[in-house]
């Protein structure tokens, strides 16, 4: 079987392109979208491009895959709240002519989503069958998308994922320079800060103050199982539960840092960007993961035994975070 990875350069799929190189079940084939990796793969590429319908259409057909793991997304959410016409035909429009280029060519679809599709209501931890309700536009456009694949493409799966780290090995000295609004980087961020003997400010309040946590290459596991064994439905891909303060500790354990860097943000030292109201994000997006655990037939790896292989994987490209 031949497997197109969308968002080949970006985290989630750069873990899936190089897991499936390594496991050798499947020929795979990286979408990529203007950047190029900066070490070699050893795969396929072929461009796409989310906003132009024929470029959506011609990489599946050119490709003829026999499922799509779809990973790419935006990663500027500031332009999303800015630019919402931007945002629909990227997440909307691009998947919406992904999932029909699926079914013409009778390919399996795995859309990966978010736990952002919470957050502005309901109870957490919010189960696969619990009720969206988006905080932002970004959650909204994410529950537009499932709901698209869903319905246009008959052989679809939905992969819920949150806090995503790790290595991208597409480009593995990136690292964000400031505290993500959401869990995605997070731990990137505080590994990176502490292994430097920086002081870390977890935030205590306003944006996810809860999540869970992803190790990327285990997520890539679990979509690629997916994959491989034709599995339909929505499926919640993501660690164990813990706060923005107790993912810094367990960083910190994790890395051999000092845990006394760690202290809790005051208010002027959260983001500016939510606190002038130019942007929102869900309190509390946990989600439950017990039920797509038994049906997977897997476990993800929780906080710590994630960290201690994000720890190895750091090793192997070069020894710290930078």
């Amino acid at each position: 079987m031949r497997i197109l990875v969308t968002g080949g350069t970006g985290l989630v799929g750069s873990n899936v392109i190089k897991l499936a190189l390594e496991q050798q079940k499947v020929e795979v084939v990286a979408a990529l979208y203007r950047r190029r990796p900066a070490l070699p793969w050893g795969c396929d590429m072929v461009d796409l491009d989310l906003e132009e319908e024929e470029s959506v259409r011609g990489a599946v057909a050119s490709v003829q895959p026999g499922a799509v793991i779809h990973c790419a997304a935006p990663r500027d959410e500031d332009r999303l709240e800015r630019d919402h016409a931007w945002g629909w035909r990227v997440m909307v429009d691009g998947t919406r002519w992904l999932a029909e280029a699926c079914r013409d060519a009778g390919a399996r679809l795995i859309f990966v989503s978010s736990d952002w599709v919470f957050g502005a209501g309901g109870h957490p931890p919010y189960a696969e069958d619990s009720p969206p309700c988006p905080a932002n536009y970004f959650g909204f456009l994410k529950v537009v998308g499932e709901t698209l694949v869903t319905a246009l493409c008959p052989d679809a799966a939905v992969a819920r994922t949150a806090g995503v780290y790790g290595p991208n090995w597409s480009d593995p000295a990136y690292v964000p320079l400031e505290e993500p609004l959401g869990f995605g980087w997070l731990a990137n961020y505080y590994a990176s800060r502490l292994g430097r003997g920086s002081p870390v400010t977890a935030w205590s309040d306003y944006v996810n103050v809860r999540g869970n946590p992803t190790l990327a290459s285990d997520l890539a596991d679990a979509l690629l199982g997916i994959a491989y064994e034709s599995r339909r439905g929505v499926f919640h891909c993501c660690g164990d539960s813990v706060s923005r303060w107790e993912l810094a500790h367990a960083v910190a354990e994790a890395f051999g840092c000092d845990p006394a860097l760690v202290r809790a943000a005051t208010p002027k030292e959260m983001d500016s960007r939510l606190l002038r109201g130019r942007l929102t994000a869900p309190h509390d997006s946990r989600l439950r993961v017990a039920d797509s655990e038994a049906r997977l037939n897997r476990t993800h790896l929780g906080v710590r035994r994630g960290l201690e292989e994000y720890r190895r994987q750091i090793e192997q490209i070069g020894g710290e975070v930078r």
